[in-house]
């Protein structure tokens, strides 16, 4: 298993980086990427903040008396909340994002803590690209995307729709959870992949994701989840303020089937949408490409709600 010195090292290096999500760039049109989140920005960081006394994961209850447990989550959640830039970003889009996941999760039967997956997957940005090429708020792979239904080619890719990629992150993290009867070894193998999680629990006869011995992405990866959750559900008992100052929006729209003539671009597909170009560009990045042509299933401003 992956050493607490080795494992500490590692953080305190990321630390230094300043980085913080799992990908980082901006492919959304109308959008910009903030770029990686603060790192020190010269001033000294909180080490004196406490895990609380009791901290568990879709209500699997963390041993914290363990230290190789505590150790791993307190260096996540230490590294965490000394971004309070990164903090307040999440705060701010968790507004808009949560409401529709945490709707979805409750009528799927899910544990309402799988959001915040989506916080540690893409910061809550349903634009961003990792260098592999997952993509999305779920940060979904292509092939894995088009596994379970949603179009992903050279002139649409559903991951950039958060509620179409919610569907997808449902029933994929429920397909887990019934192959391994637990949320954090689900969660293990929504990181990396369900063939790397059943080789390890095999080959070392354990079934308890804490004391597996995994690549050191996937040790960090549930409680990275874990920390998110202890700041974003007390973010004032960690010198957070209590409110969100003018929180994000959930966004309200209609879907339209629309067809445009060939060769069009996007001006004359906004126009058939009855938008103007740039909300529409930004309320539709899943259509690919310049040149347009056909029938395309388009998001508009919702009108009468």
């Amino acid at each position: 298993m992956t050493s607490i010195l080795e494992y500490a090292r590692l953080a305190g290096l990321i630390m230094v980086l300043g980085v913080g999500g799992a990908c980082y760039g901006s492919k959304e049109p109308g959008r910009s990427g903030e770029g990686r989140p603060e790192a020190w920005s010269g001033r000294l960081p909180k080490t004196d903040h406490k895990l609380p006394a009791k901290a568990s994961l879709c209500g699997r209850d963390l041993d914290l008396s363990r230290p190789s447990v505590r150790e791993r989550l307190e260096t996540e959640f230490i590294f965490l909340v000394n971004q309070p830039a990164q903090v307040a970003l999440w705060r701010r889009r968790a507004q808009e994002y949560f409401p529709p996941i945490e709707a979805g999760l409750k009528k799927a039967g899910l544990p309402d803590d799988l959001k915040y997956l989506a916080v540690a997957e893409s910061d809550l940005r349903p634009w961003i690209v990792s260098p592999a090429g997952a993509l999305g708020l779920w940060q979904f792979m292509p092939a894995t995307a088009r596994r379970f239904g949603l179009t992903v080619d050279k002139r649409v890719d559903q991951r950039y729709l958060p509620e179409d990629l919610l569907e997808v992150a449902k029933t994929y993290l429920k397909s887990l959870h019934d192959t391994f009867g637990d949320w954090l070894l689900a969660m293990a193998a929504y990181n990396a992949g369900e063939g790397r999680i059943k080789k390890a629990m095999a080959e070392q006869g354990i079934r308890d994701y804490t004391q597996l011995d995994l690549f050191l992405e996937t040790e960090r990866y549930v409680y990275r989840i874990a920390a998110i959750k202890i700041i974003l559900e007390n973010p004032e008992g960690y010198g957070f303020t209590a409110s969100v100052p003018d929180p994000y929006r959930p966004l309200i729209t209609d879907r339209r089937t629309i067809t445009v003539p060939e060769r069009s671009g996007w001006p004359a597909l906004a126009k058939a949408a009855g938008s103007d170009y740039k909300t529409f560009r930004v309320l539709n990045p899943h259509i690919q490409g310049a040149a347009l042509s056909g029938t395309y299933e388009v998001r508009v401003p919702a009108t009468g709600k």
